[in-house]
């Protein structure tokens, strides 16, 4: 699907190494959206989440999040904060003043490194922050603990 301003592609297949794994048999916990504008910082991120069994859904742009949010409501939000076409911490807030969405988890997942970078993701109502480049074994953990 390649709504304007963006590019959405959801995951239906992957292989773990041993066998296909598919919707059936993936996590119930609900799709995760990875919201990055680097192909490449999009690929690892999807890579990872569903070795660990997750269903995930791409969007490489503010715009295509957005359509995809319209499409479904995700288990977890992974959001680049430094977009091409908008700051990740608007759509933050967005979500979090919104009742049908508050409860999202929300991890940023940025290259800012200062303390108040960090700062800033919480304060606008991220749940988590991870810094690029990103540690998998953190980034790993903190996605385990922000899901059911």
């Amino acid at each position: 699907m390649e709504p304007s301003g963006g590019r959405i592609s959801p995951s239906t297949e992957r292989w773990d190494g041993r066998r296909r794994l598919t919707a059936a048999t993936c996590s119930t916990s609900g799709r995760i959206l990875i919201v990055d504008d680097h192909e490449l910082n999009l690929r690892l991120l999807e890579r990872l989440l569903e070795l660990e069994g997750h269903e995930v859904r791409a969007a490489d742009s503010l715009a295509a999040a957005k359509h995809a949010l319209t499409e479904e409501q995700p288990a977890m939000i992974v959001l680049d904060l430094n977009l091409p076409d908008g700051n990740g911490l608007e759509l933050t807030r967005k979500l979090k003043s919104q009742p049908t969405t508050a409860s999202i988890p929300i991890v940023a997942c940025t290259a800012g490194v200062l303390p108040e970078d960090e700062r800033g993701a919480l304060e606008a109502g991220c749940d988590a922050y991870v810094s690029k480049p990103i540690d998998l074994r953190r980034f790993a953990t903190v996605v385990a603990s922000m899901l059911p």
